[in-house]
């Protein structure tokens, strides 16, 4: 796996706030060198050895740093770490 690299707190924070609401979400994100398309609802936000992930209802799990868009927006506009 690739070397984590932290997302913005502005970023964090519109991650988080969608799984406070449990709200449904469509997600761009890398996998692999591929993309990929989901449609589904955030349940949690995880750190796990100094990584953080977010945990969706049919049970993917993304590492938020391989999230490229969020509900229609790109997340390179919100994490000035990339």
């Amino acid at each position: 796996m690739n070397r984590y690299v932290n997302v913005s707190n502005e970023l964090y924070e519109v991650f988080e706030d969608a799984a406070v609401k449990h709200e449904e979400c469509d997600i761009v994100y890398k996998d692999d060198k591929k993309q990929k398309e989901l449609h589904s609802k955030v349940v949690d936000i995880k750190n796990v050895n100094l990584q953080e992930f977010i945990e969706m209802e049919d049970g993917t799990v993304i590492r938020l740093d391989k999230i490229v868009e969020f509900n229609g927006n790109q997340t390179k506009a919100l994490n000035r770490y990339i």
